[in-house]
């Protein structure tokens, strides 16, 4: 019998410990912040000599079929773009200043990875980006974020979201607070809107807001429209709605009085008439090659829609 096999693999398995011990004891370190329990398991952080010892690491990929195990095939936010990559860390303490450890899929929708995000200014209820790539709409510290900024919650406990809050099961990183006006009266002129999230125990994430547009969510949309809802951080109690159709591709063409700008008509308009948009809307055209169209306005918006 040889015992070089043998060898071999006792100390490969002695070359992983010291890794596993740090992994289990940064997971349960006081004051750190472990993935979400019910989730998958996250992939491990490698050390600087097991990265150069697969080929893989950092290339170009498309899924995660295109990266060697452990690796992932994950999208950064900072580089717009794929590429193969482990956990980048297990706490917050692994991370640069002004930086938290967050969860995010990868392309197979499987075994997160760890990564470092930026911490922003956005407080409890403002709207957020998951791993923003920037801190422009990254939430506080100490919140998660679900679109819009909450702190963490346990959603067997009510009382663990302020008023005007509910408790959403929907983060890699755990449960959070959104925001709902469900059984509150709003103010003059806004009216309760759900915002696009799923439904829990049937609640959802609402506001009170001013709806700009077409309220498809009171008027449904015809028959192969799709209601776009669009909210802005300013004014953080405004929807803007549309209805809008799929062009391109082989859809139909667009109807009289609408053009095709990324794959969706949109209502046409004349930039030398005000009035060919609807309050709170502004005839836009970014470059000389799109369409004029109604866009929102966002900061402009006054009027509430006829």
């Amino acid at each position: 019998m040889s015992w070089r096999p043998l060898l071999a693999a006792l100390f490969g398995l002695l070359l992983t410990l010291p890794l596993m011990w740090l992994l289990y004891a940064a997971m349960f370190e006081q004051g750190t912040n472990p993935p979400h329990a019910q989730d998958k398991m996250s992939i491990p952080m490698l050390s600087a000599e097991q990265r150069r010892g697969l080929l893989t690491y950092g290339h170009p990929c498309k899924t995660d079929r295109d990266c060697e195990s452990p690796l992932r095939c994950f999208f950064s936010t900072h580089t717009m773009s794929r590429y193969c990559s482990d956990s980048r860390c297990v706490t917050d303490l692994q991370c640069q200043e002004g930086f938290v450890c967050r969860t995010q899929t990868t392309t197979s929708n499987r075994d997160p990875i760890r990564i470092c995000s930026p911490v922003g200014a956005r407080k409890e209820g403002e709207m957020c980006m998951e791993h923003s790539p920037s801190s422009d709409y990254a939430c506080e510290k100490d919140l998660l974020c679900q679109s819009r900024c909450g702190r963490p919650c346990r959603p067997d406990e009510p009382s663990s979201c302020p008023e005007g809050f509910f408790c959403h099961d929907g983060s890699e990183d755990g449960p959070s607070c959104l925001p709902t006006c469900e059984g509150r009266t709003c103010p003059d002129g806004q009216r309760c809107v759900a915002l696009d999230r799923p439904k829990l125990e049937g609640r959802h994430a609402s506001i009170c807001a001013r709806v700009y547009g077409r309220d498809c969510e009171k008027e449904p949309c015809p028959q192969g429209q799709l209601c776009l809802r669009q909210t802005y951080p300013q004014p953080p109690d405004a929807v803007w709605m549309q209805c809008v159709s799929s062009c391109g591709d082989g859809a139909p063409p667009c109807s009289e009085g609408t053009v095709c700008h990324q794959s969706r008509c949109h209502e046409s308009c004349a930039p030398e008439d005000p009035s060919s948009c609807k309050p709170g809307f502004v005839c836009h055209q970014k470059t000389s090659r799109e369409p004029w169209r109604c866009v929102p306005a966002p900061r402009a918006s006054s009027r509430p829609s006829p």
